[in-house]
């Protein structure tokens, strides 16, 4: 009988803390859950958006780290991202250990973060989330940044360089690019 409740205990445990865990993790983004962009995304995001290997880039919402290894990949050296999840954060960095990437995950909150040390910010994020960034973008960040939003726009801000690679799945398939 015991050796049933060790069981149980050792099963259900860890599923109760993941799931309190995920519960807080999406509390804490406002209920915005972790969805990465997958490998043909990844592909139009490497195609389209060519950066320098001495630009500074931020992920804000960066999840498992995915954009800041193809950014490190593509020659870029200081590659940072921000994220909230807890479960996204530790998968970027066993990730990040696993492949030996440089890139640099920090869990915080980025609306807490000063944006000014970036040339170059990255964001895969919900139109509400992005039009709340407006005054953060204006306020901290430098003549010539670039900002780059996947799929989309940062509405009522500035005109962007649009990117659309596929008609048929416009939204998902579209990268917005805005110059400071």
């Amino acid at each position: 009988m015991i050796w049933g409740y060790i069981i149980i205990f050792i099963v259900l445990f860890p599923l109760a803390l993941w799931n309190i865990a995920t519960f807080v993790g999406l509390l804490r983004a406002k209920w915005v859950p972790f969805v990465p962009l997958n490998q043909k995304q990844l592909a139009l995001v490497q195609k389209y958006v060519k950066l320098e290997e001495n630009d500074c880039v931020v992920d804000l919402g960066c999840g498992d780290g995915r954009v800041l290894r193809l950014f490190e990949n593509q020659g870029v050296r200081k590659v940072e991202g921000y994220e909230i999840n807890f479960w996204a954060y530790l998968k970027a960095q066993v990730i990040n250990s696993l492949v030996k990437s440089h890139a640099r995950v920090i869990y915080k909150n980025f609306n807490k973060l000063n944006l000014e040390k970036y040339n170059v910010v990255f964001c895969y994020l919900l139109e509400s989330c992005l039009s709340n960034l407006r005054q953060k973008f204006d306020k901290e960040l430098k003549p010539g940044t670039k900002v780059i939003s996947f799929a989309f726009p940062i509405k009522e801000w500035r005109k962007p360089e649009i990117i659309c690679t596929n008609e048929n799945k416009k939204n998902l398939n579209r990268i917005f690019i805005y110059h400071i």
